[in-house]
């Protein structure tokens, strides 16, 4: 690659860079300022440190049942789905059978139909019929569902990199298929899973659809759904919302630095053979 290339490509990645952070930027420096100074100068500098916006946003939003509602969600969410997922992509990757591949394209199908498509459905059967509505592990339980292909297809496409000699001499030892996936693929697996994990928590923890229309009551709404408190029909108190926004993004936010070096690493390599 040219100097001249380079500098194109760096200079093209300079500009996204910028074009993704100044949302994140403005959402910083309004923490700090009033509504009415939002407003005003919304690029602006605050004039003064303030945190009131962040004292008013934890009250208001009833921040920590909140943010305990939300953990309950993702963590089962997540779990949940990277067993699921791990053990149903490897089953993929090692079977053949024919019954297996067209189960795998009907999980392909549906990653493509968006969620507005199950919304219906779904909130007149588990709602509606079974009266799930504010039930926090009926909402994680949808959510793995709504993952679980997108799962299914990068832990598949890991899982053929890895190679079958390892099951063979498993086997040999005495190995069951079950044991052979704990012991063996598993560990082998830690990239993918951290990627999968890593997506599947940033959607679970900032969905707000969803959630809307099975939480309802104030003891169970999430982060997603309590940032809504500031929004009325008739006004909108943006300090405090954008305080209260910064507050529901920091934690799933220190996750996805944490487990950033695997991401590119886990994509590519569940997407090259999947």
């Amino acid at each position: 690659m040219t100097k001249t290339r380079k500098r194109v490509v760096f200079l093209i990645t300079l500009i996204v860079l910028i074009f993704f952070m100044v949302p994140f930027f403005v959402l910083v420096i309004n923490s700090f300022k009033t509504t009415n100074e939002f407003i005003t100068a919304p690029f602006a500098l605050p004039k003064k440190l303030s945190f009131e916006n962040f004292m008013v946003a934890i009250e208001r939003m009833n921040f920590w049942s909140a943010l305990k509602n939300t953990a309950i969600v993702t963590v089962l969410a997540v779990a949940v789905n990277m067993l699921i997922g791990s053990m149903t992509g490897y089953f993929f990757a090692r079977k053949k059978w024919k019954i297996n591949k067209i189960i795998f394209a009907a999980f392909l199908a549906s990653m493509v139909a968006p969620f507005q498509v199950y919304m219906i459905p779904l909130v007149k059967i588990y709602a509606g019929q079974f009266g799930f509505s504010n039930n926090l592990l009926m909402v994680a339980y949808i959510a793995v569902g709504l993952n679980l292909p997108f799962a299914v297809f990068l832990y598949k496409g890991f899982a053929e990199g890895i190679p079958e000699e390892l099951d063979e001499a498993a086997k040999i030892d005495g190995c069951s298929f079950t044991r052979t996936f704990f012991s063996i693929i598993m560990p082998l697996l830690k990239p993918i899973i951290i990627t999968v994990t890593v997506f599947v928590a940033m959607g679970v923890w900032n969905d707000f659809l969803m959630s809307s229309l099975f939480l309802t009551k104030q003891e169970t709404k999430t982060l997603a759904i309590a940032i809504k408190t500031f929004l009325t029909n008739h006004t909108a108190e943006y300090a405090p919302m954008m305080a209260g926004l910064l507050l529901s993004i920091l934690p799933v936010l220190v996750f996805y630095l944490f487990g950033q070096k695997y991401i590119i690493e886990g994509v590519v390599a569940g997407s090259v053979k999947g």
